[in-house]
């Protein structure tokens, strides 16, 4: 795990050194004011939210997967072809207004800062206990592969007993970052490049399919 001098050591590093962390804006004076061993980042404006509609389910083996059951379940056509579209909405929340997240609820944010990760570097992320105790959870999905870009995804989900309110530009959650062997061969994740919450239909691998089939 990277420690906070070689953080920044990393951040410094110049615009073509294959070593450098690129993170916008950058958070340089924050870093060098704590002496933890991982860099804070701050929520971004744009949250994507999910419609309560007449979807009785998404299938998370992917939509190839609905087909072949349909006999066995008695798929509607709106199980089989729900979209992001048609199950979530986008919120765009200025600076100096907030969200409500209100209890057992869940929404989609992302993160303020671009990062650009080298070849080198993975990172996973976590909440900031001072407000997981109040019962937000940041992320179910907390790693982060060598040469991903983008703003990071959150998962943010109130757990807790009453609404909470959320303002875009808060510290939200924290990057730890380890040494990895060099990736030669580079492969940008599905999400890398976004810089809203993404969010991706699953889809069944091969080995899952002939599971299923009984194969």
């Amino acid at each position: 795990m990277l420690s906070s001098d070689e953080i920044l050591a990393r951040i410094s590093c110049k615009e073509d050194d294959p070593q450098r962390l690129c993170i916008v804006p950058d958070p340089s004076e924050r870093i060098g004011e704590r002496s933890g061993a991982s860099v804070d980042l701050r929520l971004g404006r744009w949250f994507k939210s999910f419609k309560q509609t007449r979807t009785k389910f998404v299938s998370l083996a992917g939509p190839a997967a609905a087909p072949r059951t349909r006999s066995k379940r008695s798929a509607s056509s709106d199980e089989v072809t729900s979209t992001e579209a048609s199950r979530t909405r986008e919120h765009f929340v200025p600076f100096g207004q907030s969200y409500v997240l209100h209890p057992g609820r869940f929404v989609l944010g992302a993160t303020l800062e671009w990062i650009k990760f080298p070849a080198t570097l993975a990172g996973y992320v976590t909440g900031k206990s001072g407000i997981g105790r109040h019962g937000l959870v940041i992320e179910t999905a907390a790693g982060i592969h060598p040469f991903f870009s983008g703003c990071l995804t959150l998962e943010l989900a109130n757990i807790g007993e009453v609404p909470l309110e959320i303002f875009p530009g808060m510290e939200i959650c924290q990057v730890f970052f380890h040494r990895t062997a060099e990736v030669v061969d580079p492969k940008p994740g599905k999400f890398s490049g976004s810089r809203k919450p993404g969010l991706r239909t699953p889809k069944a691998d091969a080995i899952f399919e002939r599971l299923r089939e009984g194969n």
